[in-house]
Order: structure tokens, then C-alpha cells, then sequence
């Protein structure tokens, strides 16, 4: 498969970007080199309060961190969109745009894709890419309800052989994982205490430089619907 057949995204706010994410991305290449992999940073997400940091915020700090690793690239569709970042409507514009017989595959942890069922046109996903659900060494896959059945009705053995289908199928990789999350690193620099060895050199600096999420930032500000 030719490098431009198979395109991997990984989502999230990036607020901020740190080793978790990074490392992800990085075992995303180990195991899938051909792939092109794409950080695609969520303006509103439906389903999350609104990042501390604005969406030029984040994209700079993906640009800083990201610079050095050319494998890697940023896609900021949904910074430039004005509503909540429903992954339905970013998947369909994609899919539109690398062709119909290309392989999609779209990241997820195991604790968003237990609530699956709970996203919008949840039931269309699979209709438009692959999901490769991605594994705490604790977490578990649900073993009923709706997700557990579109996970055994959809599921391949190997998920490597998920980059073998433009859409239709779910893997589930479990990798070695940083215990890491922009959560707990915001309530770090809330406290005062510094987040050093949790992102790189490069971030700590931007944060710094631009105070982000000290006690007036990190407000609960108006949820979006």
C-alpha cells in the first residue's frame, strides 16, 4: 500500500499537546510506517467544556512540538469551523477529499469508545473509516450494550489488518502508555507546580511565556451544545 493509501488521524483539544500524544503518534509510525498521520486538534467538542487555550494557542504549540517530526502533520479543519467538532462531519469531509477506496483510520481510547453510542450519528462512523481503539494496560473494551456489538459484529483478529479496509472495521491495540492527560497538567500549573518531564521543552516554554492555565484561565467557562 502506497503511503498516501493509508491515512491515520488522531483527535483531541492538545490542551496542551504532551508526551502522551506524542508517543501515540510515534507508535502509530512504528506500526503503520506507510501511513500519513495527522493530529487534528478539536475546537468545541460537544461534548467537553471549551479549551483554556484559543485554537491559535494550540496550533502553535503542535507547530513547535511537531516542527522536527515531518511525519507528522496538523490538520486544523476544525478550528476554522464555527460549531461543536461532531468527528462525523470532519470524517465525511475527509473521506470526500482522499477518495473512496482509501484507507481511513481513526484513533480512539478505550473510555471514549465505551460511550460511542453517545456521539453524534455515531452509527454513520463506520460508513466513512476504521476506528482503532487504543488501550490503557487497565482499560477494557464494554462487553455489552450497542458498542459492544458493533465492536464483535465489526472487529479484526490482527489490528494491523485494519489498514487492509478503507472503512468497516475496528481494531484494539494496546500499547505501552504514558499515564499522562492536558487535565491533570492544567490543575499542575493551577496549583502553582510545574509540569516539567510531562511535555516537551519546547511547550513548557510556550506556556510560560504566555501564562496559560494559571487561576484565571482555568475558569469552568459556557459549555457549547
Amino acid at each position: 500500500m502506497a503511503k498516501s493509501d493509508l491515512h491515520i488521524i488522531l483527535g483531541g483539544t492538545f490542551d496542551p499537546v504532551h508526551f502522551g500524544h506524542l508517543r501515540m503518534a510515534q507508535e502509530m509510525l512504528n506500526q503503520f510506517p506507510q501511513a500519513r498521520i495527522s493530529l487534528l486538534p478539536a475546537a468545541y467538542p460537544p461534548h467537553r467544556i471549551e479549551p483554556a487555550a484559543t485554537p491559535q494557542q494550540r496550533i502553535e504549540m503542535l507547530q513547535l512540538v511537531l516542527e522536527p517530526i515531518p511525519e507528522l502533520a496538523i490538520d486544523s479543519r476544525e478550528l476554522k469551523r464555527e460549531a461543536p467538532s461532531y468527528s462525523v462531519v470532519t470524517l465525511e469531509q475527509i473521506r470526500t477529499e482522499i477518495g473512496a477506496d482509501a484507507s481511513l483510520v481513526f484513533l480512539m481510547g478505550t473510555d471514549a469508545f465505551a460511550k460511542l453510542d453517545s456521539w453524534y450519528q455515531w452509527q454513520q462512523l463506520l460508513q466513512l473509516t476504521n476506528i482503532l481503539v487504543i488501550g490503557r494496560p487497565s482499560s477494557e473494551l464494554p462487553t455489552q450494550g450497542a458498542v459492544a456489538d458493533l465492536y464483535l459484529a465489526s472487529a479484526v483478529k490482527d489490528f494491523k489488518q485494519i489498514s487492509d479496509f478503507s472503512h468497516g472495521k475496528i481494531g484494539f491495540y494496546q500499547m505501552p502508555q504514558l499515564d499522562i492527560s492536558s487535565t491533570y497538567i492544567r490543575k499542575q500549573i493551577k496549583c502553582g507546580k510545574s509540569p516539567r518531564f510531562l511535555v516537551p521543552d519546547v511547550i513548557l516554554s510556550y506556556i510560560e511565556t504566555h501564562g496559560l492555565y494559571r487561576e484565571s484561565q482555568l475558569q469552568k467557562p459556557t459549555e457549547r451544545p
